[in-house]
């Protein structure tokens, strides 16, 4: 796939340091039940988590260009793994609460680090297939990390989940720290910062990215109402790990294949086919139905997400691009909240497929939005970065980096 093995390290330590993170709203709502007998007291726990992540994340970000992400990966992840343990053992539901949401609050910043250090360490014309290799990772995260859950709460209980998924992201969270290239101020030569595009294509991204997100919170809840509606509550995980699946599938394509065209074209081009397969999802009226639905609606998630971070990461000062990812990871919560009760509300007085439309309408926003502005969305021509090696030598001299310190 032509991406460094350093950079492949270093997707693999960061999805292993995001596992708590991705599966913490859910063992939190399990283990709260548990602890104090009260799914109010699991949801609003749940919430907290999310809030407090939404609150720091651009803040972390800043503090990881100002300090270097090192000292603010240890800080934050020791935090957040005594807040997990923490959970474990508390059993009054305010303290619950309080705890959970320390736990949001101290989330490590290792997706938005990873992300920002993979602009460092891969070269700029394979950069794109990074990204699709580390959305890659976050998907089989997302279709693994449940089942993970469910076999270890057969085994052991959520107790022993929580602190087992604790320990295990703690430890990719070292490695992660081990391999992070050193501190530099200032990584981008001073040709390639003049050439960035600036604040307008980050605002272009942010801004689409709420709509996006509102489709993805919707998604939680009605492909869950769906399976009720037609009889088979069981079948809720079925489709959404139906729909995972569809993401890892494109994923693994624009990994081989790479992306066409320029970045801003496959960024509106993979956002037109989102809203496009996101039509259909009113139209099924059984579970195979829909799982056919749900695959084709997933191809373009991780292609779009894999193009949404390589704009980002070109468009972006070094320095600052954790605390973009930051912002994006605000926007990102901000979303799912607006699109879950929005949705929510919409299935319950008119119905699950009319409820659908959410998702279509939220899509149809983001890509306006994203076409109103894509003059902001053309970028530079493509630069090695700066801790590449000058004249990049790759097999039959296609120009890509090798890291031999992989």
């Amino acid at each position: 796939m032509n991406v460094p093995r350093r950079a492949m390290l270093l997707i693999v330590l960061m999805t292993v340091a995001q596992l708590p993170v991705a599966l913490r709203q859910l063992l939190v709502v399990l283990l709260g039940h548990q602890n104090t007998g009260s799914f109010a007291t699991a949801g609003v726990a749940s919430a907290g988590c999310g809030i407090g992540l939404a609150l720091t994340a651009p803040l972390v970000g800043r503090l990881l260009g100002r300090l270097g992400a090192r000292p603010v990966l240890l800080a934050t992840g020791l935090a957040h793994l005594l807040a997990l343990l923490g959970l474990a053992v508390t059993t009054e539901p305010v303290a619950f609460v309080a705890l959970a949401t320390v736990a949001g609050l101290s989330t490590p910043p290792a997706v938005g680090s990873g992300r920002a250090h993979l602009a460092r360490i891969v070269s700029t014309p394979a950069l794109s297939r990074a990204y699709a290799v580390n959305a890659v990772g976050q998907e089989v995260l997302y279709v693994g990390g449940p089942l993970a859950v469910t076999l270890s709460l057969l085994i052991s209980g959520p107790t022993a989940a929580l602190l087992a998924f604790a320990v295990i992201g703690a430890a990719g969270l070292v490695g992660m720290v081990t391999v992070l290239p050193p501190r530099q101020d200032d990584p981008q030569p001073a040709g390639r910062r003049s050439a960035l595009p600036g604040r307008a294509t980050r605002r272009t991204i942010v801004g689409t990215h709420v709509g996006y997100m509102i489709s993805i919170g919707a998604m939680w809840v009605l492909v869950p109402a769906f399976a009720t509606t037609v009889g088979h509550p069981d079948q809720a995980g079925l489709l959404v790990t139906i729909w995972s699946v569809g993401s890892l599938a494109g994923g693994l394509l624009l990994a081989r294949r790479g992306r066409p065209g320029t970045p801003g074209g496959a960024y509106l081009t993979l956002l037109g086919i989102l809203a496009a397969t996101s039509l259909a999802l009113p139209l099924p009226r059984n579970v195979p139905q829909m799982a056919v639905a749900l695959a084709l609606f997933g191809l373009a998630l991780a292609p779009f997400l894999a193009v949404t971070d390589e704009i980002l990461a070109r468009s972006t000062p070094a320095p600052r691009l954790a605390e973009t990812y930051g912002w994006l990871q605000t926007a990102g919560q901000l979303g799912i909240a607006a699109g879950s009760a929005t949705s929510g509300a919409v299935n319950d007085h008119l119905g699950n497929t009319p409820a659908f439309l959410v998702v279509s309408g939220a899509l149809a926003l983001a890509l306006v939005v994203a076409l109103s502005r894509r003059g902001t969305l053309r970028l530079p021509s493509a630069a090695p970065p700066a801790e590449a090696v000058a004249p990049a030598v790759g097999a039959g001299g296609r120009g890509f980096v090798r890291d031999e310190a992989g």
